[in-house]
């Protein structure tokens, strides 16, 4: 069954794009990447466009220092060969976290606090304040070949990184950083050729409840294409936009061309045993931007999701990021 399973996830991944009408980009010769590991940081490079390579480095981030998406680096390159990781060029720099934090609460033994925990989000909410999470390790492999800390620019057509992270509740969390860990987070990166595959499972360590959740979450501020099963709502993020319908893929163009496709499974987010969960309020949109240029999807909010100890939930979705290729219309 977990073979099906995986087969049936890479039919997903290689063919969402033509389901639900997005515009293709040109085709693509298979192409190696090469990746670097030293400490917490790992870069990967890879060909973007005839021009210019392009390096997505994961290291720590915000306020707990949870291994995420931390900057995106265009290297100038006419070769065909592929730019070694150390290489310098215009760099995007994350601002906030591209896998969502949780707003959740430990059933029993609260201590009367809330707010969203993991990803970016320390104590106080933002980025300041005492950590409410850690990455307890990170493993980074090439074609299925774990890797060495120390590795150097490593070719391989197939580079996956899995991090697991512990978070602490709303209301388990305390000002100096005890606070108790409640769920256990494992996000896995599966980079090949031009897309980062990611997959997300959390199991509770104790009953919880997850009462706001988004998941798959982008920060490329500017024109957001929402896709639904048929039709495309456009909007921008210089305000709170989005729609109710199920979106499956956002699209985000910032003023400089760049692009960022945003894929989410359309089974949406699951457990051991339902599928095609959305606990989300009927007024509550499905995938929505904000002012301060970020696309969200929301998987659980307002009624929010139960989980016993040793429950899991996952979803699934990936990364694209690319030139403009096609007029917006």
């Amino acid at each position: 069954m977990r073979i099906l399973s995986l087969l049936l996830t890479i039919v997903f991944l290689y063919s969402c794009e033509e389901y639900i009408g997005i515009p293709q980009s040109p085709p693509r010769q298979a192409s190696l990447l090469k990746v670097s590991w030293e400490g917490t940081s790992v870069s990967i490079s890879r060909k973007y466009v005839m021009s210019h390579d392009l390096i997505v480095t994961l290291g720590p981030c915000g306020g707990n220092s949870l291994i995420q998406l931390e900057r995106l680096t265009y290297v100038p390159n006419l070769s065909d060969t592929i730019c070694d990781t150390n290489r310098n060029g215009p760099t995007y720099y994350s601002s906030t976290d591209w896998i969502g934090p949780y707003w959740m609460v430990a059933t029993q033994n609260g201590n009367g606090n809330s707010g969203f925990t993991g990803g970016w989000h320390a104590y106080n909410g933002d980025f300041t304040g005492s950590p409410t999470a850690r990455t307890q390790q990170i493993k980074v492999y090439t074609d299925d070949k774990l890797l060495d800390s120390r590795a150097k620019n490593i070719q391989s057509q197939y580079v996956k990184v899995v991090v697991d992270n512990y978070i602490q509740a709303g209301n388990t969390k305390e000002t100096d950083g005890s606070g108790r860990e409640v769920l256990k987070e494992s996000v896995c990166y599966l980079f090949h050729q031009d897309t980062i595959h990611v997959s997300v499972t959390s199991k509770a360590l104790e009953d919880i409840n997850i009462e706001n959740y988004y998941g798959l979450q982008a920060c490329f501020g500017g024109m957001v294409r929402m896709f639904c099963a048929d039709s495309v709502y456009t909007c921008y993020t210089n305000g709170y936009h989005g729609t109710m319908a199920r979106v499956h893929a956002a699209e985000c163009t910032m003023d400089d061309g760049h692009q960022v496709l945003c894929l989410l499974d359309q089974v949406g987010l699951r457990t051991q045993d339902q599928f095609n969960i959305c606990t989300i309020d009927t007024n509550r949109q499905f995938c929505f931007t904000s002012p301060y240029g970020k696309t969200y999807f929301r998987l659980v909010g307002e009624v929010g999701m139960p989980l016993h100890k040793g429950e899991v939930c996952y979803w699934q979705g990936a990364y694209i990021f690319r030139e403009k290729n096609v007029d917006i219309k």
